[in-house]
């Protein structure tokens, strides 16, 4: 209220906005409120956590008339490190992870791995686990994988790029694809001049 955004929307038709949040129940209120999308941070909580905060948008999306809990537009965070096997992923991350600021000194990377979304693996066990979010979630529509942290250098967080985007993205494309159900949304929406353009 009160605010005029620069530049206009276009056409006068307001942008499709994500909330995110880490753990706030208002932030999940207010993007069901307007029916807008929810972006669950998804990385240092366990899947419990983020299990509720869907749960609630969903609930909320729904009782504010947007559609079906199923329809509303949902994001997760997660983090990766990848290798091509999984015993040179662990060997490889584990000194950077023992060593973040965010990271370590705390839980083992084991014991991190298990109680957060943290996958370090191969590709295959990141499309594993990146698609049994969907156990506790439901379906959703965006996955942003973190791959630079931990102090990892430039060179290995370009290296992490590639693996995803040569083995893991083109895989989960296709098995959400194959996973979703009749009348749950792909994507967020488009804005009407676009899809008129698509059409």
């Amino acid at each position: 209220q009160g605010f005029t955004s620069t530049p206009r929307p276009l056409d006068g038709v307001p942008p499709f906005v994500w909330h995110g949040s880490i753990r706030s129940p208002e932030i999940a209120e207010q993007a069901a409120y307007y029916g807008d999308g929810f972006f669950a941070n998804h990385i240092f909580w366990p899947k419990e956590h983020t299990e509720k905060m869907v749960r609630l948008y969903r609930q909320r999306y729904a009782h504010y008339g947007h559609g079906t809990p199923e329809q509303a537009i949902v994001g997760l965070g997660g983090q990766v490190f990848l290798r091509k096997n999984s015993q040179d992923a662990v060997r490889e991350f584990r000194p950077y992870f023992d060593n973040a600021p965010v990271y370590g000194h705390g839980p083992s990377l084991e014991e991190f791995s298990r109680e957060t979304p943290l996958t370090v693996g191969s590709p295959q066990e990141v499309i594993e686990r990146t698609l049994s979010f969907r156990e506790y979630v439901g379906d959703y529509q965006r996955q942003l994988f973190l791959v630079d942290h931990a102090g990892l250098p430039l060179k290995t967080v370009l290296e992490q790029l590639d693996l995803l985007g040569e083995e893991v993205i083109p895989v989960l494309r296709k098995e959400f694809a194959n996973l979703r159900p009749a009348g749950v949304p792909a994507t967020a929406p488009l804005h009407p001049a676009v899809r008129t353009q698509e059409a």
